[in-house]
């Protein structure tokens, strides 16, 4: 599986973000290029569970879609006609 490439902007904000969280809550003060190769190790690490718990809420939602759909199919069923 490939490693989640986030765009530019979207990461930047990342390093941003956890520079800012690593001073305040931690008091440590780390730099952009440190803190782009944890996001970087993150992203590699997180991808493929991330993708799998992804993959099992769209199957729930389909099998749930799929329940509703067989119950209005037997709901479709014609019954047997009586003569007159």
């Amino acid at each position: 599986m490939k490693v989640l490439k986030l765009p530019k902007d979207e990461k930047d904000a990342l390093i941003s973000d956890l520079q800012e969280h690593l001073d305040v809550e931690l008091g440590v003060t780390v730099g952009q290029i440190a803190a782009e190769q944890l996001i970087d190790y993150m992203l590699q690490q997180l991808t493929a569970p991330i993708y799998n718990l992804a993959i099992e809420d769209a199957l729930k939602g389909v099998r749930d879609r799929m329940a509703v759909l067989e119950d209005d199919l037997y709901a479709m069923k014609v019954t047997k006609l009586t003569r007159r």
